[in-house]
């Protein structure tokens, strides 16, 4: 449940931040670069919070 709660967050990010970027500049290199860097941080961070939480269920467990 927590992947698909992350995934949801990552989209709804994912697409504010393309659309915000994409209307406030005009040149096309420009956003697609941003919007890779803000995807890339954006799904690290995500992984982060999964792994984090998992790791700590894992320790909850044993």
């Amino acid at each position: 449940m927590e992947i698909i709660k992350a995934f949801i967050t990552y989209l709804v990010t994912y697409a504010i931040t393309y659309y915000g970027i994409k209307y406030s500049l005009s040149d096309h290199f420009l956003v697609s670069t941003l919007n890779i860097g803000i995807s890339a941080l954006a799904a690290t961070s995500i992984t982060a919070l999964l792994s984090t939480d998992r790791l700590k269920r894992n320790k909850n467990e044993a």
